[in-house]
Parts: C-alpha cells; structure tokens; sequence
C-alpha cells in the first residue's frame, strides 16, 4: 500500500558516506521482490553469505504473506479459515496479532480485513462499485472478525468473505527481518530501502543520516530535510495517491482504501512517517494517509504510535507537520 516515494524521498544513499570523519567501505546490492525493487547498503567488507542471506529471506516473506501467491498462508487462510481453525507458523500468527494490534492503536484505520471490500475495485476495473454491493461486503471488514490463538498459533475467521490483505505492514516486516540478519553478520550501519518503504540503522561514518522529503509536484523543491540521529534505527514510511492510483469510468482513485467506508481515500497526496522500527511505520503510514483530514484521529495515531508525522494534502502544497 505505499508508493516508491522516489519522488517523495531525496535519500542520500551512496554519497552518503562522503565527508565522514574516517575512509567507509560501502557496499550495495539490488534486487526484486515484493512486486518491487529491494535495496541494502552497508559498510564493510562485502559478504555475500549477507547478501544471499538478505535476498532468501525477502523471497520467504513473500512466499508466505502475498495475498497474490496461491500457496502463501495468507491465501490458505482467506481460502479455508471460515470453515475451520487453521494452523500457521508462530511469526506469521504473531503478524496477524501485531496488525490487529494496530488496527486498535489506529482506531481502525488500519485494517488488515480491508480487501474483503477493496477486492471490488481491484476487480471490477470497468466500473464503480455501487453503494449497495459495498455496504454488503462491509460487513465483512473489522479486527472482531477474525479470532487469533497464537498459543496454539490458529487464525479462524468468522464468516465467508472474510479476507485479509497484509500488504500495508509486510514489506514493513521485510524490512525488520532484513535488519536483524544485517545484525547477526555483524554490520550495524546500513539502510534497507523495500520499495520506499526504510529502516536507517547506526551512521554514516560518525555522521547523522539524512533525508529529504520532496514536493511530489515539484521534484526539484525539497520541503523538508531530517536527520535521523547516529546510533540505533529508524524506521520511515511514505504512503500517497501519487505514483499508485487506478483509473475506473474515467475518474481516477487512490490505491489506499478506507476501511472504515469501503472506499478509496481522497487528497492524501504523501504521508511520511518516522519511528521505532519499519513495521510500526509502513502499518502507521497507511493509517494517517486514511485519517488525514481528521486531526484529532492523527493525533492519536502519532501519540500511541510514538511516530513523526509529515503529511502533504492534494488541498495544498504545504507540508504540514505534525
């Protein structure tokens, strides 16, 4: 559910490490997944028990999280979870458990049960759903339908048409499974960049960090330039209408859905958020690009999210922080 944010993020990856206070060895590599490009950079020694590492992860996370691969337990589970418990692996219980989790903190602006209405736009490209067939699948969408045991690690949903799309928090997930194998090889300064979606750990050789948020209309013009600290990680998220949206009867919608109307969400031109880790962003991202124009639903989320929040409206051009 989030853009590339090539547009949004003027990140200072290579030239990065210039003007630091000792010579850094700086290492890269790119690959696909996720529907997307993947990214790590990395000081030290190249290491491509790393690298391979990094990489087979990322396939596993897709393997078992797309809501678009038949054989993933996210498909097994919008298959089989009405009729009967199904069983998965601890992690991917405990996903679904942190995704509830934050559709609370969120108020339900996050919300994981979102496809069971978003499949009507995904899949009736021609035409608008109309009011009546999506108050019909409505019902289906909101945390209480779905029962979660991760001490026996079973998922049950209450009803047919009940389903779950993980895609607002998984790549954030990716991200921190990157991050600690980054860890267990010993490299403690890297950024891992999942198709916009970031973690920024340690420094640039002594040196903070530092981003750029840029004007989606103007590429040129950076709004707002951040420096993410020298020690520990970050994790930021960008989430907008401008490089992902779909065209039906000639009007154009975002790709972000309210779960809360059923419908695509209006004016969340780009969302930037920065926290604790990258799950906890990419999950808050989506769910301020939703509660944009309610102030005091993005207050909430910044507050129990422990978030930073800029937003840029399609109303304006002027970045407003939180």
């Amino acid at each position: 559910m989030k853009g590339l944010a090539k547009i949004i993020f003027l990140v200072f990856l290579l030239s990065s490490f210039c003007g630091c206070t000792k010579s850094v060895e700086i290492q890269n590599f790119t690959f696909s997944g996720m529907g997307t490009v993947l990214s790590v950079i990395y000081t030290g020694e190249k290491n491509e028990a790393l690298e391979n590492a990094v990489k087979k992860d990322a396939e596993i996370v897709e393997s078992e999280l797309s809501y678009y691969k038949d054989s993933s337990f996210v498909s097994i589970l919008n298959r089989e979870a009405y009729e009967k418990e199904v069983v998965v692996p601890e992690h991917v219980c405990r996903l679904i458990e942190k995704s509830l989790e934050y559709g609370e903190m969120s108020g339900g602006v996050f919300d994981i049960t979102y496809k069971s209405t978003g499949e009507l736009w995904e899949n009736n490209k021609n035409k608008i759903p109309d009011e009546k067939t999506i108050e019909e699948k409505q019902r289906f969408v909101g945390g209480d339908k779905l029962s979660v045991n991760c001490t026996e690690n079973k998922i049950k949903f209450a009803s047919l048409g009940v389903k779950i799309d993980l895609g607002g928090i998984a790549k954030g997930y990716a991200i921190d499974r990157a991050a600690d194998i980054m860890k267990k090889y010993g490299v403690e300064n890297f950024i891992v960049n999942y198709g916009g979606d970031m973690l920024f750990c340690g420094n640039k050789g002594g040196k903070p960090w530092s981003i750029g948020i840029k004007n989606p209309d103007k590429p040129s013009e950076i709004l707002k330039k951040l420096e993410l600290g020298t020690s520990g990680c970050k994790g930021v998220a960008t989430s907008g209408d401008y490089e992902r949206f779909f065209v039906i009867e000639g009007e154009t919608f975002s790709h972000i859905l309210n779960p809360k109307t059923g419908k695509p969400v209006k004016d969340a031109r780009s969302v930037t958020v920065i926290g604790e880790n990258a799950t906890l962003t990419d999950a808050a991202a989506t769910a301020v690009s939703v509660a944009l124009h309610e102030k005091e639903a993005v207050k909430k989320i910044m507050e129990k999210f422990r978030v930073e929040i800029y937003t840029l409206s399609g109303e304006d051009s002027v970045l407003k922080e939180w």
